[in-house]
């Protein structure tokens, strides 16, 4: 019998790839989506839309009656680094009081599991792989808001005996991505013809992980761990520069690409690396990535 499950965020970047792999298996999905970064056209024909911003409670206690879900998949957040920076109590809103308010509507009739769409922001600047164990220590608004949320889903799991797993997702890349984080402003750039291409820190490394690999992760975790699992990163566990990321450019391309750094690129604090350590992810689900990174850089730039 197909689980009824419910996705906040489920038009946008990641959470329209895990919808269609969730229609795709069968499952029967209810989609809640402001449409401020989602859209209505890429989410599968098979999924049930409803428009709403999770802040309002009466909206999402609407949608959680009418969907009486089995599973929750918590996406829906503000993520893009400058746009929290530039608005910390916007983000703070959205990001922790719009967890509180979804979890409010879920007390009545807790879900089998709740899946929390967390990120890598929330551990130190430290370089080399990071795991799990790696006590949190969020340098920037967004990694706090998100560690908040963190305990909230802890707090909601201990109160109901949900299963409440948090997801410390890395870098994600391919199509769909709205906002303009460094490899959409590369290949948008490159697309475009610009010369030379204009960015900021070159040197600082990421794992950069393709959305179809990230929804494959997501989809796993939904599926029973062993117990005492309850973060999980995902991640590639490549540790890649800004500047890797133009050489592999170069190399699709067959051309050499010249670069600016332009000081207004730069942000005021950076991490020199973040990079996962995602064994727990393979060993309790089998998960691995599968997309290379140039051909994920490939298919963005044939668009």
């Amino acid at each position: 019998m197909p689980r009824r499950i419910l996705v906040t965020g489920g038009a946008g970047f990641i959470g329209s790839h895990l919808v269609e792999r969730l229609a795709e298996a069968g499952e029967s999905v209810c989609a809640v989506d402001d449409l401020s970064r989602g859209r209505r056209e890429w989410l599968s024909s098979e999924a049930e839309l409803h428009e709403a911003d999770i802040r309002d409670a009466d909206a999402m206690r609407h949608v959680v009656e009418h969907a009486i879900p089995d599973v929750v998949v918590h996406l829906a957040a503000m993520h893009f680094i400058p746009a929290v920076d530039g608005a910390p109590d916007l983000a703070h809103d959205v990001n922790v009081n719009g967890t509180r308010v979804l979890l409010e509507a879920l007390a009545s009739r807790p879900p089998k599991v709740l899946l929390f769409a967390s990120t890598a922001a929330v551990y130190p600047d430290r370089q080399g792989p990071i795991a799990e164990t790696c006590p949190p220590h969020p340098v920037d608004v967004y990694g706090r808001t998100k560690l908040a949320g963190e305990h909230l889903v802890a707090e909601f799991a201990a109160r109901t005996g949900a299963r409440c797993v948090a997801a410390r997702i890395f870098n994600v890349i391919g199509r769909r991505e709205t906002n303009r984080h460094v490899v959409p402003e590369l290949v948008a750039q490159l697309r475009q013809g610009a010369v030379p291409v204009c960015l900021g820190n070159l040197v600082s490394r990421r794992d950069y992980t393709d959305v179809l690999d990230v929804s494959e992760a997501l989809r796993r975790l939904l599926s029973p761990l062993p117990d005492g699992v309850d973060t999980v990163n995902v991640g590639s566990g490549r540790s890649v520069s800004v500047l890797d990321l133009v050489r592999t450019c170069e190399v699709i391309l067959g051309r050499q690409i010249d670069v600016e750094v332009e000081p207004q690129r730069m942000r005021p604090q950076d991490r020199a690396e973040l990079v996962a350590d995602s064994s727990l992810l393979s060993e309790t689900t089998g998960w691995e990535p599968e997309q290379p990174l140039e051909n994920t850089l490939a298919a963005l730039l044939s668009e």
